[in-house]
């Protein structure tokens, strides 16, 4: 089987990423309550979820010195109280070594794939999909967090739940949703700034997977997204995980990659990487 992960699709001059980037770039600043200058690019802090790594954390779109970007984290984030450190990485390709010197100051790196909507799906959503609004997610958003972090407090949980609510402030969002037994048992996000939507946190319950319920969720946001006049639909997958094959199997190919760097607060339970659904744990 040919590898996804070094699959790409049509030929592209770099122009698909810097709007890839730009997109993402400008929901994390909408979502923030406070965007700080940094060597390389910027950090965005959000006062109410001090918890969240995706709310608080430098996002860098060149490599700089390992040491001088770990001094950059440890001036923003430790000067907001912050014990973890995070950087998101808008770089496609990073030297081993380089690499390296952040795993050995106690970093975790998850390189991801960034994969585009190039052709129509062979694949069909055959089951209902519901377009619902957050308050009907809340809950299975919990459990699930609660599953991933079975040490984090009530508190925590609450944060990872609320945090997404902001993302509205920057952009469209439309919660896609499938309900079985009385319950919803698979959802993805859609964001939307047209002519760019983004698909995001694919997830399927334990209980209810192979069933067809993650192909028809993600495709019924991609109908939405192209309803909206969106003609770049992009995502975000683990580079070493599974889904990104369901991706391929959608229509999405490779176009790009990043990294995701976090050391995690050390008193404190690790939140999980989370890349288009995919919990890295």
């Amino acid at each position: 089987m040919e590898s996804t992960a070094n699959s790409r699709g049509p030929a592209d001059d770099g122009t698909t990423m810097r709007q890839i980037w730009d997109f993402s770039h400008q929901i994390m600043r909408g979502s923030a309550t406070q965007v700080i200058p940094v060597s390389g690019g910027f950090a965005v802090l959000h006062e109410q979820f001090a918890g969240s790594y995706e709310h608080n954390c430098l996002v860098i779109d060149t490599a700089l010195p390992a040491a001088l970007l770990m001094s950059e984290a440890d001036r923003v984030l430790g000067a907001a109280g912050l014990s973890h450190r995070a950087i998101e990485m808008a770089v496609e390709s990073l030297d081993d070594s380089w690499l390296e010197e952040f795993r050995s100051a106690g970093y975790q790196v998850h390189p991801t794939v960034v994969m585009a909507l190039h052709r129509q799906s062979a694949r069909q959503g055959r089951t209902p999909v519901e377009r619902a609004p957050y308050d009907d997610l809340r809950s299975v958003v919990a459990t699930g967090w609660r599953r991933e972090l079975p040490q984090a407090t009530e508190e925590s949980i609450g944060q990872l739940v609320e945090r997404r609510t902001v993302t509205a402030r920057a952009c469209t969002v439309t919660h896609h949703v499938v309900r079985q037994g009385g319950g919803i048992v698979a959802r993805c996000d859609l964001y939307r700034i047209p002519p760019i939507a983004q698909v995001e946190t694919v997830e399927t319950e334990p209980e209810w997977r192979n069933r067809g319920y993650a192909t028809a969720v993600v495709l019924d946001a991609v109908d939405l997204a192209r309803e909206s006049a969106c003609d770049l639909i992009f995502l975000f997958a683990a580079a070493d995980d599974w889904p990104q094959h369901l991706y391929r199997r959608l229509g999405f190919a490779r176009v790009g990659g990043g990294y995701t760097l976090q050391r995690p607060a050390a008193a404190a339970p690790r939140e999980p990487a989370q890349l288009g659904g995919v919990f890295l744990s």
